[in-house]
């Protein structure tokens, strides 16, 4: 697509390479997306960070579920020491 859009500046194959090793492990379509929108705006071509996605990894919504649950254990454990009730799997 870069050849392409941009014939006269042809990319050495090791800058390729590398474009690749640092893209590879992002969303293609984002990438994609973002490369469409920049060869519709400008004239030179983009560099790496132009068009890299930072892939959005599982391990976030984990930690994020991870906290939660920890944050309500936290309060149950509050509400028992205060108010003297039960948790509600232990009623």
């Amino acid at each position: 697509m870069l050849y392409l859009a941009y014939p006269a500046k042809k990319l050495p194959e090791t800058t390729m390479n590398l474009w690749f090793g640092l893209l590879k492990e992002c969303e293609y379509q984002e990438v994609k997306r973002r490369l469409d929108d920049h060869i519709k705006q400008h004239k030179y071509i983009p560099s790496v960070s132009q068009i890299y996605v930072s892939p959005e990894t599982e391990t976030m919504v984990l930690d994020m579920l991870g906290e939660w649950e920890k944050e309500g254990v936290e309060r149950l454990e509050h509400i028992e020491r205060w108010n003297g009730h039960k948790k509600p799997w232990e009623r």
